[in-house]
């Protein structure tokens, strides 16, 4: 979770770095053949092309010059996570106009020649706009800019009435509604606990609430006593708080986000966005989550940014912010409500962060106010 918004951007740990470490058996001709069935002509070479937090990926060239995309997935809660990413890319491919890459077949078991999890999809054309991002002009990247509000309104179309992330329902190609996928509910150990609970969420309140209990559930599993001890007590203050910051809505519309809506998940050739990658984690979310400024454009406070590059960035959220409240002033209403709470924000920050440091944080910040407010 960002510190600067609720946006559900992943995060790096300790616990789910080491975890997503492992280094796996992949058969790599076993994936080759696969391809060769799949598309009915030789693949003639494989080459590893990148490595994200939870996969590895391929480049599958094959006899008649085409190129296609092999997605192994590590062995990170398995059968669900490439369930639903393959899910949410064909719903997303059927229902809006973002360019996601076509997926020609996938496997979620393990048990499988090439030993893991994959996915064999389209190759799309293009390079990384975080790659280019820092050389275009202040023109072109307002440019693209534009184009990052087009796949953000195109996202708050598609809105759902609980959530979780999209899996195939099994019946004539439909889609629905499951557990939520995202690295709080199964990364540390996490993903073993059968009694967590995953959703789907009818309210944001509940969605929060279980987020917390899951915490706590975790600590009590896996931590020690004097951790225990530490941390479960301030969890639960910060589950008392909940209905403060979200009310019990019987009636609330969640919108699909992407897990990792970064500069470095969008590909672009000359102008145009080329496609939109990596939907690990991606699913229906409160709307609050999606409507932010684009990750890129906001200030790092981690990495020290020079006089020149924070005005840069000043001037293209007014830019954002101007184009947005243009054309969608429910956008920017939804934006301002979250983004002028302090508190609020901070609470969701301390709620989604696995940096159990970020909940004495918040407390050290409001606990002051709170007990007033309450008392």
């Amino acid at each position: 979770m960002s510190n600067n918004s609720p946006s559900r951007q992943s995060q790096e740990s300790t616990e789910s770095n080491s975890e997503n470490s492992i280094e796996q058996n992949v058969n790599l001709d076993a994936l080759q053949k696969s391809a060769s069935n799949v598309f009915h002509v030789q693949c003639t070479s494989i080459q590893e092309f990148s490595e994200g937090g939870f996969h590895k990926v391929y480049i599958l060239k094959m006899e008649d010059g085409k190129e296609y995309i092999g997605r192994v997935a590590f062995p990170v809660y398995s059968q669900w996570k490439t369930e639903s990413e393959v899910a949410v890319m064909e719903y997303i491919r059927l229902n809006s106009n973002i360019p996601v890459p076509k997926v020609y077949y996938w496997n979620s078991s393990v048990n499988n020649p090439v030993g893991a999890e994959y996915i064999l999809m389209e190759y799309l054309p293009g390079i990384r706009l975080c790659d280019i991002w820092s050389d275009l002009s202040m023109e072109k990247k307002k440019m693209f800019l534009l184009k990052i509000i087009d796949i953000q309104l195109e996202l708050k179309k598609l809105s759902f009435s609980k959530i979780g992330s999209i899996f195939f329902d099994g019946k004539n190609d439909r889609f629905k509604i499951g557990q939520v996928i995202e690295s709080d509910f199964f990364t540390g150990e996490r993903a073993t606990l059968s009694t967590m609970e995953r959703g789907p969420f009818d309210t944001t309140n509940k969605y929060i609430s279980a987020v917390i209990r899951n915490q706590i559930l975790y600590h009590h599993t896996f931590k020690s006593i004097e951790q225990q001890k530490y941390w479960i007590p301030k969890y639960e203050e910060l589950y008392k708080l909940v209905p403060k910051y979200f009310p019990d809505e019987s009636k609330t519309t969640f919108v699909l986000m992407h897990g990792d809506f970064h500069s470095s998940n969008i590909l672009v050739n000359d102008d145009e966005i080329t496609g939109v990658i990596d939907w690990e984690c991606s699913g229906a979310f409160p709307m609050e989550c999606l409507c932010t400024f684009p990750v890129w454009i906001i200030n790092n406070q981690i990495i020290e940014q020079t006089s020149e590059k924070s005005e840069e960035i000043v001037i293209l959220q007014k830019f954002f912010r101007d184009e947005m409240s243009r054309r969608n002033p429910d956008f920017i209403c939804i934006f301002d409500n979250i983004n002028t709470d302090e508190e609020k924000k901070e609470f969701y920050s301390a709620v989604f962060s696995q940096e159990v440091w970020k909940v004495e944080d918040f407390f050290n910040k409001f606990g002051n106010r709170i007990s007033k407010e309450l008392f």
